[in-house]
């Protein structure tokens, strides 16, 4: 979603609370609070949770597409607590500007209300994602080429490059909005530019990622298929194609979860830009909602399906449970006792 939608919402808002009959579409503040403080507390606490086992466990977990998912875990769990800090404890929705218009009123609409720090991290995430999808993509369709050049120095190149896609696309804010009559409004456009404008925003936040996605899982699918028809393999190839199928599995899980979280914001925007239709506006909210969920979904999936994690983790929970005593005074853990 784009935070142009969210400024005409917040504008719309506005003009609506004069009319309470309008005003009940909207959720209440209070909701929204507790729903995005939910949202937060699950982010922070689920990828808090998958980037323990991976640290604690880091030799098990160091490959390069593991090493991705950390720092999609990290992603994520900073964006739950910016979300609790911006929705929650600042509600920059709720922030209004002079009518003066002056420097710090510019300031605040160009890179606090429009949530600049917030989306940066958000638009990383989903470009972080987009070179866990490339490498799993040249892992099984490239595998040599894979081993010959995806280095440690190719793995910073892909984090940075994520956190770079994310910020060079957030600074369109802090020219294209400003302060104008007390609201913080995109600035005047012709309907051409403007046309241009929505368009990039919509290919950078949801198509591109969208079209990589599919083409990758695509064709990885189609490889592994040929793979599985066309090859005889021994027990242990046979234990290693298992746990790549099973990490392609959980990525591709991931991915359907990007298009469910994203897809309705996406399409409500392209709804009030291109046919001027206004229904979006009173779901922005829980689409929002649905939105954020994307930021603690992925260490669900992660516990249920990806068994290697699952595997770490529970030796983690066995290893640090309570020891019980027994009459002679020998200790006795847990997990031996099982």
């Amino acid at each position: 979603m784009s935070v142009q939608d969210h400024k005409i919402t917040l504008v719309d808002i506005d003009a609506l609370n004069d009319t309470s009959e309008d005003w009940k579409a909207y959720p209440s503040i209070p909701l929204q609070d507790a729903v995005s403080t939910i949202i937060a507390c699950l982010a922070v606490l689920g990828n808090g949770m998958v980037i323990t086992v991976m640290l604690l466990r880091r030799r098990v977990f160091s490959s390069f597409t593991n090493r991705l998912i950390l720092h999609q875990s990290i992603i994520d769990g900073t964006e739950g607590v910016l979300l609790f800090i911006h929705h929650v404890v600042i509600k920059t929705q709720t922030l209004s500007v002079s009518i003066e218009g002056n420097i710090n009123d510019q300031l605040l609409c160009r890179f606090l209300v429009t949530d600049f720090v917030l989306w940066w991290v958000n638009v990383t995430s989903t470009y972080n994602f987009v070179v866990i999808s490339l490498e799993r993509f040249m892992a099984t369709c490239h595998p040599v080429k894979h081993r010959n050049t995806w280095s440690a120095a190719k793995l910073k190149f892909a984090v940075a490059s994520a956190w770079g896609v994310g910020l060079v696309y957030n600074l369109h804010f802090a020219f294209v909005f400003e302060a104008r009559q007390g609201y913080c409004e995109l600035m005047e456009m012709s309907s051409g530019i403007k046309a241009l404008y929505h368009t990039i925003v919509l290919a950078i936040e949801y198509l591109v990622p969208i079209t990589i996605l599919i083409y990758t899982y695509s064709r990885i699918l189609i490889m592994l298929k040929r793979k599985t028809a066309n090859q005889q393999v021994n027990g242990p190839r046979n234990a290693m194609t298992k746990a790549k199928k099973n990490i392609l599995v959980t990525t591709v899980l991931i991915g359907i979860m990007f298009v469910v979280c994203w897809t309705p914001t996406e399409v409500s925007f392209i709804s009030r830009q291109l046919f001027r239709d206004d229904w979006g506006a009173r779901f922005y909210y829980p689409f929002t909602s649905l939105l954020a969920c994307n930021t603690f979904v992925n260490p669900i999936i992660y516990c249920l399906k990806y068994e290697h994690f699952r595997s770490e983790l529970r030796k983690l929970i066995l290893k640090r449970c309570p020891r019980n005593r027994v009459n002679d005074g020998e200790v006795v853990s847990i997990a031996g006792a099982a």
